[in-house]
């Protein structure tokens, strides 16, 4: 009687979860994003084995900087699909209309900056070949638009499939190095682009199969007057959150070289898998949110007890061996970046909160908060670490991550209880 009725609760608690979409969405996504941290970690062990930490550090840097360029990009959509997609009775023009305003927006930031970088900073002199140039223009673009299929797929609560492309483009991000092991930054580059490319491709291919979506290099107006004034605030606010986790690896290789600039990133990479189940489950929440916005409080709670259970484990797990985990790298990365992880790690609790609110203002149509919150967290850590770095070296920009997003927690806390208040 024990184990039947103990298989009878097992059996109503997985019927429950598969129910619930705002949960298995959420796995989904924490799956996918994991899946991508752990192929990522995978792949700059592999990297970081056959080519110089120099190199390393540039190639990182030059990826950095492609992925704002590809965020930079998505002009707000990725949000707005989320929000607006579901109620949408015209889904094909609105996903061709993003497609295409991204794909120009894209292409237009990546030949910009690709002509810029180099006259102030030296070290991407490399930009300045022909084929470099167009390896970052094109890579770039395919990244921008993988982001973007992957709202599509969250939007009409399908996040099983970003978890399947993900396991796909993880695949071949780790089987690519195998097979080329020498080469330059812009060697590096490329592998990771490849990998992107065929993220994109199987991401369009299953949206026609699945979502009956038909390809169409058309911008529909009608669609950006709906969403514009959204989607500008959204993409203002996505700017501000993007400019940290860009422009620090730029600080570092400027102020103290391009080791101490892939010390940096691989720290953050392996932070960052952390990070990611905060953001799974608060994209989770926002598509929920959309769909039903009077349960939005539910959503929060449910998210939250799902965030702290695998959070606070997680943290201590990186905490504890996170000398080890950058020792995978090589022993030098463990003595460059083993205090800058012990910061981020820490600084986890604050992002969660931080998510957590900004999701809350997104779906009640407060971004102007959201823009506050990430200008002023983008402000403090750059100028912080602009600061201290040169002095403190990389634990420096731990310190300035942790204050900052604490900082931002704040002020969103201030405005929502005044807004209750309010009430």
């Amino acid at each position: 009687p024990i184990m039947e009725a103990a298989v009878t609760l097992i059996r109503v608690k997985a019927r429950f979860v598969r129910r619930n979409t705002l949960l298995m969405n959420a796995l989904y996504l924490m799956a996918s994003t994991f899946i991508l941290g752990a192929s990522g970690f995978l792949f700059w062990i592999i990297i970081a084995k056959s080519y110089d930490s120099a190199s390393v550090g540039l190639a990182t840097t030059l990826l950095s900087v492609s992925s704002l360029v590809s965020l930079l990009g998505l002009a707000g959509f990725d949000t707005t699909f989320v929000r607006f997609l579901p109620a949408s009775t015209r889904k094909n023009d609105y996903i061709n209309t993003g497609l295409m305003v991204t794909l120009l927006m894209t292409i237009s930031l990546a030949v910009l900056l690709a002509f810029v970088l180099p006259l102030f900073m030296p070290s991407l002199s490399m930009l300045t070949s022909p084929w470099a140039f167009l390896s970052f223009l094109f890579f770039t673009v395919a990244t921008s638009l993988n982001t973007l299929t992957n709202a599509v797929f969250l939007a009409f609560k399908h996040a099983w499939y970003i978890l399947v492309i993900n396991g796909i483009f993880s695949a071949a991000k780790i089987i690519l190095p195998l097979l080329v092991i020498q080469g330059d930054a812009m060697t590096i580059f490329t592998l990771a682009g490849l990998a992107q490319l065929l993220g994109l491709a199987l991401s369009i291919y299953w949206m026609q199969k699945k979502f009956n979506y038909v390809l169409s290099p058309k911008i529909h107006a009608d669609t950006l007057k709906i969403v514009r004034r959204f989607s500008l605030s959204i993409y203002i606010s996505n700017n501000l959150s993007l400019l940290p986790p860009t422009l620090l690896p730029l600080i570092v290789l400027h102020l103290i070289g391009a080791k101490e600039a892939a010390y940096y990133y691989m720290a953050f990479t392996i932070a960052n898998i952390l990070y990611t189940i905060v953001f799974a489950s608060m994209q989770s929440v926002l598509a929920e949110g959309s769909h039903n916005r009077p349960a939005l409080k539910t959503h929060i709670v449910s998210a939250a007890k799902l965030i702290t259970a695998m959070l606070v484990p997680a943290i201590l797990i990186v905490i504890l061996m996170g000398n080890t985990m950058l020792g995978l790298f090589g022993q030098e990365y463990a003595k460059g970046a083993g205090q800058l992880l012990y910061l981020l790690a820490m600084g986890a609790l604050p992002v969660a909160c931080y998510a957590a609110l900004t999701t809350i203002f997104k779906v009640i149509k407060l971004p102007a908060t959201v823009i506050y919150m990430n200008g002023v967290s983008a402000a403090i850590v750059i100028a912080l670490s602009c600061l201290w770095v040169p002095t403190a070296g990389l634990q420096a920009v731990g310190w300035a991550w942790l204050i900052s997003n604490t900082a931002a927690c704040f002020i969103g806390v201030i405005v929502l209880v005044n807004k209750k208040g309010g009430q």
